[in-house]
């Protein structure tokens, strides 16, 4: 059972009967401190999400498998830094749909509104990801005056409010919400990002 970590060859000395979650779990214990898989490869093809699943407690034998490996620092910084660009092209993205609205332009508005809930998506999805990388728990990240929970609720509270006055197509509320209750929500996510920043790279001391 062929096993490749970040293209070098690795002797396991594992039974024929081994799993792949067998193959994983002794590559992961090969890897040195601050370390993770982060691709895996059996015969060339990529496992993930459920292909991996269903994968995991088949004997794979004569088989390769191929790791990659990376920083979970390095992994960390770049997932923060692609989240503050993404948070900061958004800034101005809701009072560019707001004024859209008090304009009368509602279809305009709303294809920026789709673009808007989408980018958040997939804001929210990364920095759970994130989260789950750093093992960290939000209600004990504190967050200025607040918690990463916290943020994160008001944050949830927030853009069901204005799912619900596009429901109830309620468009003077939702070109409030975007107007006057978006900039509070970006300066939370900047927050939330920086005291995620400080615990992957703590602050150098003077």
């Amino acid at each position: 059972m062929p096993i490749l970590l970040d293209q070098t060859p690795a002797k396991s000395h594992l039974p024929n009967s081994a799993t792949l979650a067998d193959a994983l779990a002794w590559a992961a214990a090969k890897l040195p401190p601050g370390r993770i898989i982060t691709k895996i490869e059996l015969d060339g093809e990529a496992l993930e999400g459920p292909a991996l699943t269903s994968a995991r407690h088949l004997p794979f034998a004569e088989r390769t498998l191929a790791l990659t490996t990376h920083s979970q620092k390095d992994l960390a910084l770049t997932t923060i830094g692609k989240l503050a660009a993404l948070i900061e092209w958004l800034a101005p993205q809701h009072k560019a749909a707001a004024a859209l609205l008090e304009k009368g332009n509602p279809n305009q508005a709303l294809e920026q509104l789709a673009q808007i809930f989408s980018a958040w998506q997939q804001i929210q999805s990364a920095y759970s990801g994130l989260a789950k990388l750093l093992n960290l728990t939000l209600k004990d990240l504190r967050v200025q005056h607040l918690t990463g929970e916290h943020v994160m609720n008001e944050f949830c509270a927030q853009l069901t409010e204005m799912q619900t006055a596009l429901q109830n197509h309620d468009l003077v509320l939702l070109a409030d919400i975007l107007q006057y209750e978006m900039d509070g929500a970006i300066a939370n996510w900047m927050s939330l990002l920086e005291s995620t920043l400080a615990l992957v790279e703590p602050p150098v001391a003077v």
